[in-house]
Order: C-alpha cells, then structure tokens, then sequence
C-alpha cells in the first residue's frame, strides 16, 4: 500500500451481499499489487486530483529514473514536473470523464542522470472507479524509445542508401514489384549502358522499356530471385541492349540482390553492374559482400564496441577508428579511447555516466573527443550493461556516433539567436515572436520602453492590454485565423503608449518554417502609422468632397453632351437640305443651259457641284465620327467572316471596277457594335482600294491570331492581356512611318484633296471605334509598297 493510505484494519470475518468476505478482499488486492510489482512494464497508481502518487513498481520508477522515496505519497507533478505540460491535460480529462486513454510512441523529456533526455513511451490511462466515481487512475507504460530512434534512423538510411546508388561510380539500379518497375538508375547505368534519360526509364516496365532482354536469360532470372529472395551473381555474362545507335553488346559482371521489406517479402531488385567488356582477360572480381558492408556502414554512421569489464578489453567496429580521427583499420584499446576525451568532459560525463551504468545497465553519454590533428569533435554514445548470475556487470554493448554537425548547428542557433535579440532591441520597431500555437515569447526593449510595461507585466497580464478594447476582438480572431492556416498576418491596431495615448500601428507576423513547411515559430513586427493614418482619413475625407464635386460636374458635363449631340442631329440634317437643292439646280442648269453658258460658267458650275459634294460627305462623316462617340452601344455576338462579307457586297462595284482581290484568313467570333465594325471594316478597306498605284490592281491580304501583350509595340498595351489581332495589308501608295500617328486624326490628310477623294475622317472613326471595344490600333506603311493596319482586341474571357 502507499505512503498517504490509512493503515490497513485487522482482518474481520464480515461478508458482503455476494459472500465474500474482508480477508478474500484483502487477499485478492494483495495479489494485485503483488503481481503490478513483478509486472515487466512500468505501472503506477495515482489517486486524486493532484495525481498523487499510490504505489509504483520497480519498471516505472526505472523509467522514469526515480526511487520510490522521490515518488510515492507525493503529487505527480512535485516529483517529475518536466512532464507536466505533456500529460496533465490528459490524466485530467481521464479522471473527469472515466474515459481510457491510449498513446502510442508518444514523446516526452525527462530528467535521467539529472540531464533532459528525448523518450517515446507506448502506454494506458486506465480510470479507477469506487462506487461509479473516477477516483484514480492506473498508468501502464512501456518505453519504444529505441524502436522509434531505429525507426527514424531507418528512414535516414533509406535516403542515404538512394544517395549512395545514384552517386556510386558503378552502373546500379532498382526494379520494384514483381513487374520490375524501374525505380532507381544511377548515371554510370543511364550513359554508359542504357544509353537513355532517366525521364525515359523511371517508373516504366523493364521489359517494355528494353523488350530485347525477354529473350535473353535475364528475364528468367530476375524472376527467380523475385520469387526466391536469393542473389544472383554472375561475371562475365554477355548483354544485348538496344538503344540509340542500335543493338550493342556487353560483357557483364552482374549482382541481382533481392531487397526484403521488414516481414521478411521480397519487394524489388537491386541491379549492380560492372562493364567489363574491355576487360574480359583480365576477369577482376568484385568483393561484393564487402561492397555492401561499407554501404551499411555508411549509411547507418554509427560505430559498434563490444567492451569486457572485467579486463576493459574493447571489440570495435572500422568507424569507431574514424570517429576517433584513425583509419578504419586501426585497433584502438579502452585505455587510448578514454584518454582522447577532453579533460573537462572525462570526468564529469564519461566517467560519471559510466559508475551510473554499472548501477542501472544503462550507459548513455554526449562528450568532446580530441583527435590526432588536435581538432575537436563530439560523440554520442549508447550502450547496455549485460550481467552475469548473481547480478553481475559482464560486458557492455554499445553504439557510438560523430555528433559533431548537430552540435555545431545548436551553437550556431544560439549564436544567431543571440544576434537577434541585440538587433531586435536596438530597433525603435516593435519586435516580437510567438511560438507555434501563437503564444507570445519575446518583446524587444522598444515595446516595453512604449508601453511603460515590465517583462513581468506583460507575462502576467498578457499583451492584448496594450491594444486598445474597440480593437481587440479582431485582433484575436485575425491572430487565431492565422495561426490555424499558416498565412501572414496582417492588422493595422491602436496601442496604448505609457502616458495612456493611443497610437496606430501596422503589425505583420509571418510564419518561419522548416524544410519540411511545418510552422517552427512567428516573427513580427508593429510599426508606428499614426500621423500617416491621420493624413489619410483627412485626405480621403477631401477626396469624397471632391468626388461629389466632380459627380455633379459629370452630370453637367453629360447633359451638354446630349444637348449638343441634338445640336449636331439637327444642325446636319439642316445643312444637308439645301446641299440637296443646290447639286439638284446646278444639274439641271448644266443639263438645260449648257449651251448657254460659256466654257468659263460650265467649269464654275462643276466646280460648284463638286464642293457640295465634298461637304455632303463631310457632314456625313462627322455624323458617324458622333455615332461613334455615343454613349448607348449595342454589344452583339457576331461572326466577323459575316461582316466582311458584307463590306465586300457594298464596295462590289469599285472592287470589279479596279479589278481588285481580298484574301482572308478565318476571322473570329466576338461581341461587337455591329454597325460600327461594319463602319470599321469598311473605311480600311476604302483606303486600301483607294490609295493604289496607277496601273496597279489592289490586293488586300486579312490576317488574324493572338499575340501577348508585352509584343505589341503600343504604349498602352497591357502587358498583362493576350490581344487578337486583325490586319489588313495592302499593297497601295504607303506613307512615310513618321505620319503613323497623324492618320488617324480628324482632318488630317496626307494627299492632295485632287489627287484621292476624302475628308481626312475616316480613320479618325476607326481609331474610335476600336477605343470603344477597349482595343487599340496601329499603323505601318511605307511609300511605294503599302500599308498595313492593325487592330488589337482584348482576349475575351
């Protein structure tokens, strides 16, 4: 019984209701407790909320490297505090809800030998219940911490095992399955016999990869190692591999070696090629059991000693020499391999750990060896006593590994640590860093010289005191969201300054992470934005003002628009009435008075006729360059090739006239103002039919595809958008390449008005056009063999 029990009543003969009696109870939980001593795996008891320690057997207290005295009578947590964050929520939770719990390899510090030690434990929270209440709760554990170390250092020498096939100098590789699927294939395979890229082999079928090897022998004997678990070893043996160049022959010394899975199943091949076609008369073998050796050694790193303690003589592996600076073949005593400690570690660590070996049978220590070179290196070693009859040490096994890498990167941590906080607080920044779970662990000297807070302050009461309490319910939901998903944080907050002053913030934290992603702590920063957050609200108060103001303006500027479109609507269809009256009387004037009229009258009166003309289409023109400006537009989804079609009916007649010829690739499909594009489509195509060269017929070639933004030689392209282009290439007069921007200008002629009829509008419509679809257009020219117009539309989504 334990320490805290009242004492146990003398023995009465009472029976309860089922007929047993005190003396069967007492019998009975004797025998319990009894058999929890003798238990092979760690046991104890514990009653109460503090957890307090009833009874405790010798595996437990040997686990956890307590003696009962520490342990029972006493509160959990008093006796082994180290623990207490890793398991109290769980036994609480066991004790309120009576509800088991299982944990499998699961991680724990604890202080063995007075140092911290990395264990895994596989164990049972069993409630103990009196009347239907959770009283106590029963713990069974059993340490794994060496299954779940070889475990991990299993997978390391898997990664090392792969790295050591590829980086071998001999042709190697691995088929997988009983399909020989290849999974590995180092460089001296791929070049020098399979002649290929390891994109082209890697996860293909052997035999469909190389299906010339079917007919030789190797197929059969894959199989047969596959299915026997035994190596194939064979020297000299002759290959045919096809292959870029054809079929070449090979002299092999070869190694079929069958890889196990931990059941014993044979789950791939490992191929180990020697080409020896050079060499056959000279029949080199290969050790390979040695080859296989080494890579077993280099892969796990570890050394092995086997030591006698009774005559301190030591049986070691090659690499234990190494990790002492020697050759691996050299064959150190305990006497050398004690002396090479350094002075400080020999006694306190080595020493010391060895005398609690002799006690426990546990031999675990991490101390600085010094080399032949005089450098400075540590080690790490493991070991377990054997005993004799009676109890008594015989030998001691172990393992022993260079340590010196992880060491080194502790001491760097530390350092740059170290760095950081003196960089940290020399910054008028807020600086600060929060573990995993988002729980705050530093400040830098600004936050506390801001907020007029201690350290002590601020663990005790938390920091979200110096956020101001509008703030402070985003603040944790924003710092919860992140934390849960890994983004960055971001949140502009009001802190309280020490004369009790609230000032704006810009904070930021994000996640550092390890190779592997996974979060390793938060670092952030809080940076002073009041004055510029007062400038902004100011500012975006006067921007609203002036955006009325210019709302306002608009409409105005809208409804005069409209007025005047009127005006224009109007004014046009007024002009054009006595235009009509004047070409109509001026006709029939020359059809009635020719004759009287002289030679001088009849060139006035077609001089006349042609000035009206000109302004009819003059007023026409302005009148579709306004259409063009209208607000309504009418978007439709239309097949462009029906549009073209279209302009070619209306221009039939000049294009017979000048014999002319257009070609046209398939045009696209889009949502256009159809009367625009029809207007747009038909201006290019006057042009091209109008300015030729004299005694030239006119071709014009439509070509159309995409382009990316950034190729198109525009300023205003987005580089961003993926544009469809239309051209139209003709092979009339051109233009001189300075004049590109003035085509498309209101007015703007580049001819003699006798020379090619037109107002100079034209292209100004195009170019409005195109602006009205978001596009944009261009021009290229040159004089004597053409032009080419191109149009340029937004990809449509």
């Amino acid at each position: 019984m334990s320490n805290n029990r009242e004492p146990v009543e003398p023995i009465r003969r009472s029976t309860d209701k089922h007929g047993f009696t005190t003396r069967q109870a007492d019998d009975s939980e004797s025998r319990f407790r009894n058999t929890m001593k003798q238990a092979p795996v760690g046991m104890i008891i514990l009653r109460g909320e503090n957890f307090v320690v009833e009874m405790a057997n010798d595996s437990y207290l040997a686990l956890v490297d307590r003696t009962e005295q520490n342990l029972v009578g006493k509160p959990l947590f008093e006796s082994l505090p180290e623990v207490r964050d890793a398991v109290g929520g769980v036994l609480t939770q066991v004790l309120r809800t009576g509800i088991p719990y299982y944990g499998n390899e699961f991680e724990v510090t604890l202080y063995r030998g007075g140092k911290p030690e990395q264990c895994y434990f596989n164990f049972v929270y069993q409630p103990l219940t009196e009347e239907g209440e959770t009283t106590g709760i029963i713990v069974v554990a059993t340490e794994v911490t060496r299954q779940v170390l070889s475990t991990q250092a299993l997978q390391r020498s898997e990664i090392q095992f792969r790295n050591l096939v590829t980086q071998s100098q001999f042709a190697k590789a691995i088929f997988k399955g009983e399909d020989f699927v290849i999974s590995i294939a180092n460089e001296a395979m791929l070049k020098t016999l399979w002649r290929r890229d390891l994109k082209d082999v890697e996860g293909r079928k052997l035999f469909d990869v190389f299906p010339e090897l079917k007919d030789q022998k190797f197929a059969e004997i894959l199989e047969l190692v596959y299915r026997t678990g035994t190596i194939h070893k064979e020297n000299e043996a002759l290959a045919f591999i096809d292959g870029p160049g054809g079929v070449m022959s090979h002299y092999l010394d070869y190694q079929y070696a069958p890889i196990f899975e931990v059941d014993g199943s044979v789950s791939g091949i490992m191929v180990s090629v020697n080409d020896v076609t050079e060499k056959v008369k000279f029949r080199q073998q290969i050790a390979e059991a040695a080859d296989r050796l080494s890579l077993a050694t280099d892969g796990t790193k570890l050394a092995t000693w086997d030591l006698n303690l009774k005559t301190l003589d030591i049986i070691h592996s090659g690499r234990l020499a190494s990790i002492f600076g020697y050759d691996e073949s050299a064959v150190l005593t305990h006497e050398q391999l004690r002396s090479q400690v350094h002075p400080d570690d020999r006694k306190a660590i080595v020493e010391k750990a060895f005398a609690v070996a002799l006690e426990t049978g546990v031999y675990y220590y991490e101390a600085r060896v010094i080399h032949p070179d005089k450098s400075m290196h540590w080690v790490r070693t493991q070991g377990k006593v054997l005993y004799q009859e009676g109890h008594i040490p015989h030998r001691m096994l172990g393992t022993m590994m260079d340590i010196t890498d992880r060491k080194e990167a502790e001491l760097a941590l530390k350092t740059s640590e170290g760095k950081f906080r003196t960089l940290a607080d020399s910054m008028p920044q807020f600086v600060w860093t929060g573990d995993t779970d988002g729980n705050f662990n530093y400040f830098n000297q600004s936050v506390y010289d801001y907020s007029g807070l201690t350290s002590q302050q601020m663990r005790d009461n938390g920091w979200l005191q110096i956020v101001h309490p509008d703030d402070r319910s985003e603040n944790i939901r924003l710092w919860q969201l992140a934390v849960s998903t890994g983004k960055d944080f971001l949140f502009e907050h009001r802190f309280k300054r020490h004369d009790g002053e609230y000032r704006w913030q810009l904070s930021r934290a994000i996640p550092q992470k390890n190779a592997d992603g996974s979060i390793q702590m938060w670092v952030g920063t809080s940076t002073d934005i009041h004055d510029s957050k007062i400038f902004i609200d100011e500012l975006e108060t006067k921007v609203q003002m002036r955006t009325m103001e210019l709302t306002v303006a608009n409409n105005e500027l809208i409804r005069t628009n409209m007025e005047l479109a009127q005006f224009a609507y109007v004014a046009s269809h007024d002009l054009q009435e006595p235009l009509r009256k004047i070409q109509t009387f001026a006709t029939r004037i020359l059809e009635t008075e020719r004759e009287n009229l002289s030679e001088k009258g009849q060139d006035y009166f077609n001089r006349m006729q042609a000035s009206s003309t000109r302004m009819q289409q003059l007023i026409v023109d302005l009148l579709a360059f306004s259409r063009a400006n209208a607000i309504e537009k009418h978007f439709e989804q239309v097949d462009l090739n029906v549009v073209l079609k279209n302009i070619k009916e209306q221009l039939s007649d000049v294009i017979s006239q000048k014999k002319a010829v257009i070609k046209s690739e398939t045009l696209p499909i889009r949502n256009v103002i159809v009367y625009q594009f029809e207007q747009l489509f038909g201006n290019i195509i006057a042009n091209g039919l109008k300015f030729t060269k004299v005694g030239m017929s006119p071709v014009i070639q439509i070509r159309t595809g995409k382009i990316s933004g950034e190729l198109i030689p525009l300023m205003d392209a987005d580089h961003n958008l993926t544009y469809e282009f239309i051209s139209f290439s003709d092979n009339g007069i051109g233009f001189e390449p300075q004049f590109k921007e003035r085509i498309f200008q209101v007015f703007q002629r580049l001819h003699n008005r006798s020379a090619y009829e037109g107002t100079g509008i034209g292209l100004a419509i195009c170019k409005k056009i195109v602006d009205n679809h978001k596009g944009l257009i261009d021009a290229v020219g040159k004089p004597g063999v053409g032009s080419t117009f191109i149009i340029y539309l937004p990809v449509e989504q």
